[in-house]
């Protein structure tokens, strides 16, 4: 496992860093293993801990692994809880994570303790804007709320070699405000795209995808695998 210096933070590494909330270390070393989390879904109305959470998709996540070259930086897009987080943290020097939800993020505080992450609070589109989003939900609103959104290119985000993204129908403004980032970094892209739910949406991605010289290379369940050759 790739771990962090201990005496450092994450946010020395990333732009923009005092717009984030950087999770305090308890240790570097956190058992990779741990399907121990807070949770906020379903029947839960508020953050509710398990003991066992399940495996936060780790069939999809140790395939996009095994494409992965460099082990610098991962963003996280769509972080929720933090059970993708956890994982990719032992991986990587640093983990980038955008959960706009800010119910989402009290159980993210709680789950990670990793002193090589950096949460921050915002949605990624394609402009600065406000959007709405209700209180368990992974769908952003196009109406006036409390959530804020930015681009990814606004936060000059250098030697990214994953980015995960589960953003569940915002794939589209998320990827055009994403293009700098793409093209500088060329990093390995885990996404989701749900193409039975959603088809109009997935064409648009691919479309953009495949304008930045990337193309698929696999799909496990909803997830697929996009890189530059």
């Amino acid at each position: 496992m790739r771990n962090a210096n201990v005496n450092s933070t994450v946010a020395n590494l990333v732009g923009n860093a005092k717009t984030a909330l950087t999770v305090t270390a308890k240790s570097a070393m956190t058992q990779p293993e741990n399907n121990s989390f807070w949770v906020l879904y379903g029947r839960h109305t508020e953050p509710t801990y398990l003991e066992d959470a399940g495996n936060g998709q780790a069939e999809q996540r140790n395939w996009a692994f095994t494409f992965v070259r460099k082990w610098r930086v991962c963003l996280d897009i769509g972080s929720n809880i933090g059970q993708w987080t956890r994982p990719l943290a032992h991986k990587f020097q640093s983990v980038v994570c955008f959960e706009p939800n800010p119910n989402f993020r009290e159980c993210f505080e709680k789950n990670i303790s990793e002193n090589n992450v950096v949460l921050h609070p915002y949605g990624l589109s394609d402009k600065e804007h406000s959007a709405s989003q209700d209180f368990n939900s992974t769908q952003i609103k196009d109406e006036p709320g409390d959530i804020k959104l930015r681009t990814l290119d606004s936060f000059g985000l250098t030697n990214v070699d994953l980015i995960k993204i589960d953003v569940d129908g915002s794939e589209v403004p998320l990827l055009n405000g994403a293009r700098e980032t793409l093209t500088r970094n060329n990093p390995i892209i885990n996404i989701e795209m749900k193409r039975r739910k959603r088809p109009h949406i997935v064409k648009k991605c691919e479309e953009i995808l495949w304008e930045l010289g990337y193309h698929k290379d696999s799909r496990i369940k909803s997830d697929e695998i996009w890189w530059k050759s």
